[in-house]
């Protein structure tokens, strides 16, 4: 084939590609530009496509490599700054995001929509770096501890849900005094449905039963708001409960009950409730395991992760949170759970409530481990064997030990091994590799292979990951996608689903489509939402 027909070839393959892209055949789309590129480098449109496939598939940090090779072969292709500006931005490099937006801007300055977007990034901008100025001014307790409910009553007209009260600490009062359990946490703290009542510290009465999480599912279906005090109340409950309990947890399933593990939901709550209609609602026999990323995307986050908390102080042996990517500052405040909690709390309280949603965020657990034998954590592996295992045998890796002690009370870091276990991804090829995201990276099947055999364990199941029927096996079984959040963003058409796991580690996948939803388009909060 001579240079003129591999140049025709390239276009024509083109054309293919974006065809399929608007039919939102990302993959599809990215092989097609991919095979372009390899019959024509030179083509800077190639790299840009390309690069915007990356971005609507959340591979970030290929979009930024595809758009600054657009660049590099023509530093006059206003589309790569574009494209590299969104893909930034979506990293959370918000000052590089603006630079490139002023670059498109001098080059168009009468689109009006492009200096909306630079006013946006330079407002957020502007609001990071004023948050690093005060951040050595600011009080270093936690929100938890100056929470005062006694200034937050409920309105003489509140008609919603209710929280019971329990007895004013007596040493044997109980949380609920039909269905009291109490046991000791792995602190040696006593524990009451969740409730952590050796903290006398501004004693909270309130508790969660049945009759509230039932009412409280009704209430958010009808779009209504909790009352701050309620809001409070079971963000610092759930605090007091996970925060002494280590970063792994090891999960038994019962007799006659089964475990459902369920993926991302993204504030899907109407997705969520359907999980739960289709599964059968959480009881102390059919137990649940969200694999993280509860918020962000979907714009009835809060509904969704605050019906989450409250199923885990009804049910704390019974119903297991893990920590996601997206139970994260920076993910939070681009992808709209920040801006959703000041769009219905109100730039006054607002603040005060994102700030502990990140402190309860902070203690949920890494992973959990089902049965002795399946591990779950929402992202993957590790980059490195940490240390040896078996120093005559001359073994390294990373053990479950060292995971039930890793230090989670943090925002995640660009790099380290709690930010890999909420961030890496599987794939086909055998070692590492950094990953597309642009943070963490990709494991090989052997990578889960050494994991597995080194803490003697079955199967690895994580989310992090849209796949278009809900869930994939891959790594010879024993690595497993779980996605729960179907036509996620409104655009994907994606199918959701869930595993059920038996106590004989039986497990079935059950896939279900998206359900209707009020007119809140997905991003509606997003400070990048134009961008995406």
């Amino acid at each position: 084939m001579t240079e003129i027909d591999k140049k025709a070839e390239a276009i024509k393959i083109k054309n293919e590609a974006n065809k399929l892209f608007s039919e939102k055949k990302f993959k599809e789309a990215i092989e097609a530009y991919t095979k372009a590129i390899k019959l024509d480098s030179s083509v800077p449109a190639f790299y840009s496509n390309r690069a915007q496939c990356y971005i609507r598939t959340e591979l970030y940090g290929a979009a930024i490599e595809d758009a600054s090779e657009a660049i590099k072969l023509d530093n006059s292709f206003t589309k790569g700054y574009y494209r590299r500006a969104a893909a930034l931005l979506a990293m959370g490099e918000i000052g590089k995001a603006r630079n490139d937006f002023k670059i498109v801007v001098a080059r168009m300055p009468n689109d009006k929509a492009v200096k909306d977007k630079l006013r946006t990034v330079t407002q957020m901008f502007k609001e990071m770096m004023f948050a690093e100025a005060i951040s050595g001014q600011e009080d270093d307790r936690l929100v938890s501890s100056i929470i005062d409910l006694m200034d937050y009553p409920l309105e003489n007209d509140y008609s919603g849900p209710r929280m019971k009260l329990r007895e004013k600490s007596t040493e044997e009062s109980s949380v609920n005094s039909e269905t009291a359990k109490k046991d000791e946490s792995s602190t040696g703290q006593r524990v009451e449905n969740g409730v952590n009542t050796n903290d006398k510290e501004n004693e909270i009465l309130e508790y969660v039963d049945k009759e509230f999480v039932d009412s409280l599912t009704v209430w958010f279906k009808d779009q209504k708001k909790l009352p701050l005090r309620y809001m409070y109340a079971i963000l610092i409950l759930l605090q007091r409960y996970l925060r002494p309990l280590e970063s792994l947890i090891d999960v038994k399933i019962e007799k006659d009950s089964i475990l459902n593990i369920c993926g991302d939901v993204h504030g899907q709550y109407y997705d969520l409730l359907n999980i739960f209609k289709l599964a059968g609602e959480p009881s102390k026999t059919n137990t649940f395991l969200f694999n993280g990323d509860f918020v962000d995307r979907g714009s009835f986050s809060i509904e969704t992760v605050m019906l989450l908390f409250a199923y885990k102080l009804l049910y704390p042996d019974h119903f297991f949170l893990n920590r996601g990517n997206h139970e994260s500052l920076n993910m939070n405040k681009i992808y709209g759970f920040e801006g959703e909690i000041l769009a219905k709390y109100g730039k006054y309280h607002g603040p005060r409530l994102f700030d502990l949603f990140q402190e309860t965020f902070n203690v949920l657990p890494v992973a959990h481990l089902v049965q002795e034998k399946i591990f779950v954590v929402h992202g993957g592996l590790y980059s490195e064997e940490m240390e040896a295992v078996d120093d005559t045998a001359n073994i390294k890796g990373v053990t479950l030990d060292m995971i039930r002690k890793i230090n989670r009370t943090k925002q995640p870091s660009d790099g380290g091994l709690l930010t890999e276990l909420l961030w890496s991804d599987p794939q086909k090829m055998n070692g590492r590799a950094p990953n597309k995201r642009g943070v963490a990276i990709q494991f090989g099947p052997d990578i889960t292979e050494k994991f597995l055999k080194l803490n003697n364990l079955s199967m690895i199941v994580r989310s992090h990951e849209q796949k278009d029927n809900g869930y994939e096996i891959d790594h010879d079984g024993k690595c497993v996608t779980v996605f729960s959040a179907p036509n996620y963003c409104d655009q994907m058409g994606n199918l959701g689903a869930f595993m059920k796991v038996s106590p004989s580690l039986e497990i079935e996948y059950k896939t279900f489509s998206a359900v209707p939803h009020p007119p809140v388009k997905s991003m509606a909060y997003a400070s990048g939402s134009p961008f995406f």
